[in-house]
């Protein structure tokens, strides 16, 4: 039997930093992966590499594309193109944007 070679794509991912109580507190909204740091750019570096591991150990349990459905986010394969995106952001928050690979095991048909 001939193993299916696993396929990358591209999750995008929310990053949210404020001040709370003399540090900033970082937060991905759509994994529930949070972090902390002394300014905001150290509390979202934090958060990158939280997220990094989290999406390592999905990965390695196999419950990566488990959570991914349960929490509705979308794998990008790739294509070429990237989409427009608009958005608001709230007054006192920095939001930061996240790019991460994730393989994906192709179908056994």
């Amino acid at each position: 039997m001939a193993t299916a070679e696993a396929v990358t794509g591209t999750v995008h991912l929310l990053g949210v930093a404020y001040r709370e109580e003399g540090q900033f507190v970082s937060h991905c909204p759509q994994l529930g992966v949070a972090s902390c740091g002394d300014t905001a750019e150290e509390a979202l570096q934090n958060l990158d590499d939280a997220l990094g591991a989290y999406l390592a150990a999905l990965e390695e349990t196999g419950e990566l594309l488990r959570v991914f459905k349960e929490r509705h986010i979308r794998v990008d394969l790739p294509s070429g193109s990237e989409p427009d995106v608009q958005m608001t952001i709230p007054k006192g928050k920095i939001v930061q944007a996240f790019e991460h690979k994730v393989k994906l095991a192709a179908g056994s048909g």
